[in-house]
């Protein structure tokens, strides 16, 4: 029997399960397969089985631990506190050095690891787009003329910006009163800097306009969580030490108060899943826990810098907010995009029935389940349809692509944006920020 390491630092959390199925009841792919395998508790039975030796590594077994949106819902219902989803990625960790990863997985990870090459493909697809993606005569957006790496021609795609976000600013963007009493560094992400060029704009503008030095890191990269929560750490802890060099080394030049995201995911992996990647890796781990006591998500840093203290313009807007599953269950922000939202003059506020239930991207699962993404996407559509907003808006850019794919499926026209984005359309009416 091969040596488990991973699963075996897991094994505590696995015999705090008790088995009571509580996780059934939250786990939205179990709701829409009915399938015990689909849920947190039948996984823990598995990865047990594997530790024990019941069960040998094999590609349909890792397919199985895949079959999870990583959203945490089992976790915030678990009676006993379970980590299920810590218990899931160890598993997917060890079969995927047991018996690797499929090939195609295997080769998307080793090109998102290579810097260059994926900025320039990405700025390159920008100018060709057209080449293999088609616009949508009904509304925003692409879909595919043909299949290419699993994309399913369904699928509505958002176009790639034709100037991505960090080549919009400066590395250094001083605070617009020239009196900066905060710095704090932007880690944009991928999606945000090649798609949503909007959120990243905003931001940046609402934090300058609010006597924030805003600093941009030329040099970061992808955060690696695609890669390590499909079960390939190796890579992920290389993108994680390049990300860590490049925001120690802005760190050190500008003293920063913050490092910022604008993307749930992104934030987890500095505050939470770089420390613990490079726990074998003293020197590393000791930087990455510098960073996370640093790290905060966006809209609360624009809270903690005034941001609501300015005078906004009126903005005669319905609006609803989606909970990322990593930053409302990861990272606890729930309160602070709602309270940016009630705060803009005219925006009429409505919650949705379930918030914090799962889009059904997580990521890279929408694309290799794409059928059974769509079944719990379409949820959330309805359920922002059913609160009759104009606007839904969510403080995750995957989650916003989701949502808009599953929105332009059901046929609803409703917008969407980061809560900063109105703030920053408010303050530019009220003459705050002036473009």
């Amino acid at each position: 029997m091969a040596d488990y390491k991973t699963l075996k630092k897991a094994g505590e959390l696995m015999q705090q399960c008790m088995k009571c199925g509580n996780c059934q009841a939250v786990c939205p792919l179990y709701m829409e397969t009915m399938h015990e395998g689909a849920v947190a508790r039948g996984k823990i039975r598995l990865a047990v089985d594997v530790l024990e030796g019941r069960l040998q590594p094999t590609h349909g077994l890792l397919d199985k631990f895949a079959l999870c949106l990583t959203c945490k819902a089992c976790e915030a219902n678990c009676p006993c506190g379970v980590h299920c989803v810590d218990i899931i990625l160890a598993a997917r960790a060890q079969m995927a050095e047991t018996v690797g990863l499929p090939m195609i997985k295997q080769s998307i990870f080793k090109g998102l690891k290579l810097r260059r090459m994926f900025n320039f493909g990405l700025k390159t697809g920008a100018l060709f787009q057209g080449v293999a993606l088609k616009r949508r005569s009904e509304g925003k957006g692409r879909t595919m003329r043909v299949s290419v790496m699993g994309m399913d021609v369904r699928r509505v795609i958002p176009d790639l910006a034709t100037t991505p976000a960090r080549d919009m600013f400066e590395e250094y963007n001083p605070a617009h009163s020239g009196k900066g009493k905060m710095r704090a560094a932007f880690f944009t992400g991928c999606v945000n800097n090649f798609i949503y060029t909007d959120t990243c704009k905003a931001i940046v503008e609402v934090l300058r306009a609010n006597d924030v030095d805003v600093i941009i890191p030329k040099a970061q990269h992808c955060c690696g969580a695609p890669v390590f929560i499909n079960g390939e750490r190796n890579i992920g802890r290389e993108m994680a030490r390049h990300n860590i060099d490049v925001f120690t080394a802005a760190d050190q030049k500008y003293n920063l108060d913050h490092i910022f995201m604008a993307c749930g995911t992104c934030v987890c992996s500095f505050a939470e899943h770089y420390p613990h990647l490079l726990e074998n890796d003293p020197e590393y781990q000791r930087k990455a826990q510098v960073l996370a006591k640093k790290t905060i998500d966006a809209n609360p840093l624009v809270i903690k810098a005034g941001g609501l203290e300015k005078p906004m313009g009126t903005i005669e807007r319905s609006v609803t907010y989606h909970d990322s599953c990593h930053l409302a269950r990861g990272m606890k922000v729930t309160a602070e995009p709602r309270q940016i939202l009630r705060s803009i003059p005219g925006v009429k506020f409505y919650e949705m029935t379930n918030p914090a239930r799962c889009c059904g991207g997580a990521g890279s699962f929408s694309l290799t389940h794409y059928d059974l993404s769509k079944q719990v996407t379409a949820k959330k559509a309805a359920d922002i349809s059913q609160t009759g907003a104009q606007t839904a808006t969510t403080g995750c850019p995957g989650c916003r692509m989701t949502i808009e794919d599953g929105l332009a499926q059901a046929n609803l026209a409703v917008d969407t944006v980061h809560p900063i984005k109105l703030l920053y359309e408010s303050y530019k009416l009220s003459g705050v920020i002036r473009d």
